[in-house]
């Protein structure tokens, strides 16, 4: 089950749907809400709400 975080501050990030798909890079806005899936020690994998799925430090995040 996913748990809600919001974003600490603006970053960017790296994004692949597949690997045949071009990189992008997505824009996290401070405040955002997103869904954690797991957390790790420092990073966290969380889904934005476009179904993205990252893997990105924790530092970025307010979990809970």
């Amino acid at each position: 089950m996913a748990t809600p975080a919001t974003i600490k501050q603006p970053f960017k990030w790296k994004y692949r749907a597949n690997v045949n798909a071009e990189v992008m890079e997505i824009s996290f806005a401070a405040g955002e809400t997103v869904q954690v899936l797991k957390e790790w020690k420092n990073d966290a994998c969380l889904i934005k709400r476009d179904n993205q799925v990252f893997n990105v430090p924790k530092k970025f995040l307010n979990v809970g």
